[in-house]
């Protein structure tokens, strides 16, 4: 028994912004790489983390406002 015999799910439509999400979250933890460098190494590494959900929030607002059209 296959419940979902009837369904279709496009998977396209996801891989292409997980990519661009992925590619947004490096570059944004590069350029505070290349910045703050200088920094004591544990303060460096305890921000990391805030500085890729940075990322993350930069690659969200475009996707709210019909960026996601896009990759359609």
């Amino acid at each position: 028994m296959n419940l979902f015999e009837g369904v279709e799910f496009n998977s396209m439509q996801f891989v292409g912004p997980i990519i661009v999400l992925a590619i947004t979250m490096f570059a944004v933890v590069f350029i505070y790489k290349i910045l703050f460098s200088w920094l004591p190494t544990k303060l460096f590494n305890f921000l990391i983390g805030p500085v890729a959900l940075f990322g993350a929030y930069i690659w969200a607002i475009p996707m709210n406002l019909g960026f996601h059209e896009l990759f359609k």
